[in-house]
């Protein structure tokens, strides 16, 4: 199985059909996209949250700890087919260099 992106191409029809309808029947059915503020009542961690101010906070820091992710798994995706390189593949072979200079992460 080829790994990084091209490794999406290596799953059958039928397996990528599987996941299609997995995440569909959670988007549309148990946790509904149009509840946008993100209390889907299932609580944390088990527990519910009475203060209000409290809750808003910690939806946010999930909220915004989910954009950080998708922009860090974007970003690496980007690296990848820049460099036909994935990241484990980078860091193994010492080809993070922000700076272009060859020596290493900084």
């Amino acid at each position: 199985v080829p790994t990084g992106i091209d490794g999406i191409r290596a799953i059958p029809t039928a397996g990528l059909l599987q996941i299609l309808f997995f995440f569909s029947l959670v988007e549309l059915a148990w946790m509904p996209a149009s509840q946008y503020d993100g209390d889907y009542g299932v609580g944390w961690f088990g527990d519910n949250i009475e203060d209000p101010e409290e809750k808003a906070r910690k939806l946010n820091v999930e909220l915004n700890n989910g954009r950080a992710a998708m922009m860090g798994i974007m970003g690496n995706m980007v690296a990848e087919v820049l460099t036909g390189q994935t990241m484990a593949e980078q860091y193994a072979g010492g080809h993070i260099s922000p700076f272009g200079d060859g020596q290493g992460v900084f």
